[in-house]
């Protein structure tokens, strides 16, 4: 069977930016059973479109009439769900083939999904490497774990079921998407570090349930983990595949989930020499962290770990039901310090009930506990999530899936207390310290050959302004010619 998988459009993407491993783990089962699989990815393809979506509409309809699919499966996603909406109506002018949406807003409102988007056949609820595979081999749909189905005026579907043994999956088809744009060196991938990154997935799932994440709602609380045995198998494959990259990001919920199973895999990365050859970050919980941990991960070559914290308070972090401490978390930017791995704080603002005084005391932390990069983000409010229960109003339930409508509340629905003007009028007050605060970051993690890609335009103000200050900071007098 030929199979084509598409990916949605997401304007404010960049080169350097993660890869979808989803339509990866897909393709290459799908491929190893021996069908033909071709990835549309509509975020990678715009840049060669010059950001026109007509010109990209239409060269994914020439694809689908050059490629002739028996089969169409699309990922969504919540924030560009509108994008979805568009593809399928688009593709239906010209095809009239089975297609079917996995992916995590599929798997939050899998009903409203097939009832909204009329011309899908189908949804996939939870993973999709089996269940598109027993689709193509030419199962019943009805009887496919996790599907539901359009049947006349009605839908049909059976209960979900979780992989238990992540090892019988390929390694991901990394080919089947544009590795030149994916791999482009970049700061976006990795915070602050200007390298040509691969992504890798070692485990699924998390224990925690924090109230915003919908990054487990694939993959359901519970973790599970691939061998090191099959971690390690992949990283030398990617290496002998893409020579030229030099970094690999575990995109793990929580890479530290199982610390001896992630000291195994530091063992076999060291037993192989694979440590001379590239380095690695990792995503994982504060309170994981250990002096013994760090040795190990970063004899092994891990250059940099990125956390969660979210947030500065016990009172907010307890809203949002991290089950963590500020204690916890400015012991593991410490310890990281100590060990010489860098450390990346995520962030949250306009969290449930928050005040200027909470905001001020996010600020505070990072002054005071100074992780080496920062990332100040607004929170979002995905379907399927707890946040969404309480404060969502029903937004997907009762409205069209419309850009407009989409963007507008992504832009603005927010649990916080402050308003839009307060809120602004601080984040101008704090940004400055965040920017610099990167920046100083840059510096230390990058050559400086490459400090002239990454810094502002020379000549531009804010140029002028940070060089003064990144003068200063280093101790040193810059002459600024123009």
């Amino acid at each position: 069977m030929r199979v084509l998988l598409i990916y949605p459009y997401w304007t404010a993407a960049k080169p350097g930016l993660w890869i979808s491993l989803g339509l990866c783990f897909i393709g290459a089962l799908l491929t190893e059973q021996g069908h033909t699989v071709s990835v549309f990815d509509r975020t990678a393809k715009h840049f060669g479109c010059g950001n026109n979506r007509l010109k990209l509409n239409q060269l994914m309809l020439d694809h689908v009439e050059d490629f002739q699919p028996d089969l169409i499966g699309l990922n969504t996603v919540s924030p560009v769900i509108y994008d979805t909406v568009e593809c399928v109506e688009l593709i239906r002018t010209v095809w009239a083939g089975p297609m079917i949406a996995g992916g995590h807003h599929a798997t939050a409102l899998p009903e409203l999904t097939l009832s909204r988007i009329k011309g899908l056949s189908g949804v996939i609820s939870g993973e999709g490497e089996i269940a598109m595979a027993k689709l193509a081999a030419g199962q019943t749909p009805e009887t496919i774990p996790g599907i539901w189905w359009r049947r006349n005026d009605h839908f049909v579907h059976t209960p979900a079921e979780q992989i238990n043994d992540l090892d019988q999956l390929p390694l991901p088809a990394l080919d089947l998407v544009d590795m030149d744009f994916y791999t482009k060196r970049s700061v976006y991938s990795i915070n602050g570090c200007y390298r040509s990154v691969l992504c890798m997935l070692t485990s699924r799932g998390c224990y925690n349930k924090c109230s915003f994440c919908s990054e487990s709602l694939t993959y359901g609380k519970s973790v599970r983990f691939h061998s090191p045995e099959y971690v390690v198998a992949g990283i030398k494959k990617y290496i002998r595949d893409y020579p030229t990259v030099d970094a690999i990001c575990f995109h793990d919920n929580d890479f530290l989930a199982d610390p001896d199973r992630a000291g195994i895999i530091c063992e076999k990365v060291l037993a192989a020499g694979l440590n001379k050859k590239i380095g690695f970050v990792i995503q994982t919980r504060t309170d994981r962290i250990t002096p013994e941990i760090l040795k190990h991960l970063k004899k092994a070559g891990c250059f940099k770990i990125e956390f969660g914290i979210e947030t500065a308070t016990k009172k907010q972090l307890d809203r949002i039901k991290k089950n963590n401490t500020e204690k916890t978390n400015t012991r593991a930017v410490q310890l990281c310090r100590q060990a010489g791995i860098p450390a990346h704080a995520y962030m949250l603002t306009g969290l449930e009930n928050e005040t200027i005084a909470d905001l001020n005391a996010q600020l505070r932390w990072i002054k005071k506990t100074k992780p080496t990069t920062v990332q100040l983000s607004r929170i979002n409010i995905h379907p399927g999530t707890l946040l969404y229960q309480d404060y969502g109003d029903s937004f997907f339930e009762r409205n069209d899936w419309t850009e407009s409508n989409v963007n507008q509340f992504y832009q603005t629905r927010l649990p916080t207390r402050i308003s839009a003007q307060s809120r602004q009028a601080w984040m101008k007050r704090a940004f400055p310290h965040l920017i610099l605060n990167n920046f100083k970051a840059i510096i230390k993690l990058n050559p400086p050959r490459y400090w002239k890609d990454l810094l502002p335009g020379r000549g531009s103000y804010f140029y002028r302004a940070l060089a003064s200050r990144i003068a200063k900071w280093l101790g040193v007098k810059v002459i600024d010619k123009q």
